[in-house]
């Protein structure tokens, strides 16, 4: 039976009625600080710690409960004769439910941003102790975390006269142990995030967000779980619910267009980038994105980096797309979105940024890497053409050089200075990508004279070079590294197109 339970809460919700109803069964309560005072002034009797353990609160709050005599009373097996032995030696006291949850990290350190020495404030010790005490012990005593618990707790004690069955201790003490090692988890990463290496042991702790209707195909299950300690960066405004393959879109809309300063639209289907514009504005930039493959870009997730305004906002309910995604919406552009309620509209936290580091399960296990960031190989270009590119020609290979690491290898992007105008990906010849960008670009209609050729890796053979000549492109971006790179210098030479070599390789599988 319960005669004593020890109660301090950081979340107050229903403590008081909690408390309420243990008072009522003439349960003795022990409590502690802020939730001291909560019941106190809510008239419930309560017996301080300090009672029990004869020592105050010390060392600004820091030690209350770490005591002997409070932790030989949760920790104490009630059928060890030894264990009653000793408690009574140490003038303890048994305690049959502990009810406690956690300074909140997340909350105040991790969300905003605290520094190191302010952060760990917030890191509980004696809470976790005391409740992780409780769960090993929970044959003897109840542990309670979460307030989600509190009335059920309150029926089964109901139900069963104040002897509340194994099976449910059982539950509670998972629900212990579930709460700790996501907290731990995100006190480790906080004190992590500064440090880009690549851990020797990598746990990953996240909870479901969504549960999605399935997953890439529909025979597939599938979820979207967050990280323990993170919120989601953006914020939808409305539309159906984001599917498996909406998320992964997504991403690369939102990286994409946040590669450039200026006004960008970028517009992704089936993990590529179908279109891609710059402009003054966005809606010049949203028009030359579309300009890419006036086709292909139904159903497509438009990402813009700044303000989409009304005027734009009329433009993307004309066609089917899937999702926008944007920094920011005028209120007359969302009014005018619900024209379209399945129209997904998603707006980022301007404090957003990717995960450093990616995770894939293949093989049985799991393949990590740093995400493929690092674009700083195009400040410096490496020409080896005795053709130098032009002004026009390097924004040109700069803009299809950021564009061509998210088109699925072998990957071959046709671009000019201000759009990406063909695309070809995925192809198992690196010829035949630059085939299908040549034809992609002439059934949109655009005309490739004057354009550059960016590639995700080097040209094994002069070939592609050929083709692109014949298309009327001027110039090449590509990192280099082939056995045949004089064959594919000497071929642009002789072809009269420049061409630069970053040195830096871009798959993407």
């Amino acid at each position: 039976m319960i005669k004593r339970a020890l109660i301090s809460v950081w979340f107050k919700d229903g403590i008081v009625e909690l408390a309420n109803f243990l008072n009522e069964k003439s349960v003795e309560i022990i409590s502690t600080g802020g939730t001291q005072k909560i019941l106190e002034k809510a008239g419930i009797p309560v017996t301080p710690v300090s009672q029990i353990t004869g020592l105050s609160s010390v060392m600004d709050g820091r030690v209350k409960t770490l005591d002997p005599k409070i932790f030989g009373g949760i920790l104490a097996d009630r059928d060890n004769k030894s264990h009653m032995t000793d408690l009574t030696n140490i003038g303890g006291l048994q305690i049959d439910l502990i009810i406690v949850n956690f300074y909140p990290f997340v909350q105040e350190a991790v969300d905003k941003k605290l520094e190191f020495k302010k952060a760990i404030e917030y890191i509980d010790i004696g809470g976790p102790s005391m409740i992780r005490a409780a769960a090993k012990n929970y044959h003897s005593v109840i542990p309670l975390c979460d307030p989600s618990l509190y009335n059920d707790f309150i029926k089964h004690f109901n139900e069963n006269d104040g002897a509340i069955p194994l099976k449910v201790r059982e539950k509670y003490a998972r629900a212990v142990f579930k709460m700790t090692s996501e907290y731990e988890s995100a006190i480790y990463s906080f004190l992590s995030s500064s440090d880009k290496k690549l851990q020797e042991n990598f746990s990953v702790d996240t909870k479901k967000q969504q549960e999605m209707r399935y997953g890439e195909n529909p025979h597939q299950k599938a979820g979207f779980f967050i990280s323990h300690g993170k919120s989601l960066p953006w914020f939808q405004h409305q539309g159906k619910d984001l599917s498996y393959n909406n998320y992964a879109d997504l991403e690369s809309a939102i990286n994409i267009s946040r590669e450039f300063s200026e006004p960008s639209c970028t517009i992704i289907k089936h993990a590529n980038p179908c279109g891609f514009g710059l402009g003054t504005d966005n809606l010049q930039a949203y028009q030359r994105a579309v300009s890419t493959d006036p086709v292909s870009y139904f159903g497509g997730i438009v990402g813009f980096n700044t303000l989409v305004t009304d005027s734009l906002a009329e433009l993307l309910v004309k066609p089917f797309l899937e999702c926008i995604v944007a920094p920011e919406f005028s209120p007359a552009a969302l009014k005018i979105f619900k024209k379209k309620k399945n129209l997904r509209v998603i707006e980022l936290n301007s404090e957003y940024e990717p995960d450093f580091q990616m995770i894939k399960s293949v093989a049985g296990g799991f393949l990590i890497q740093d995400r493929d960031s690092d674009q700083g190989e195009i400040e410096e270009l490496n020409i080896v053409t005795r053709l130098r590119p032009t002004e026009t020609q390097i924004a040109a290979l700069k803009l299809g050089w950021k564009l061509v690491r998210y088109v699925k290898s072998n990957a071959i992007v046709f671009a000019n200075e201000n759009q990406l105008l063909g695309v070809g990906a995925g192809q198992m010849s690196r010829v035949d990508s630059v085939k299908i960008a040549v034809r992609k670009s002439g059934e949109a209609g655009l005309n490739l004279s004057g354009s550059i050729l960016a590639s995700d890796a080097f040209f094994p053979f002069p070939d592609s070079i050929e083709l692109a000549a014949k298309t009327g492109a001027s110039a090449i971006i590509q990192p280099g590294g082939s056995i045949k790179d004089g064959e594919v210098v000497k071929k642009a030479d002789e072809l009269n197109l420049s061409m630069v070599m970053t040195g830096t390789r871009h798959f993407y599988h």
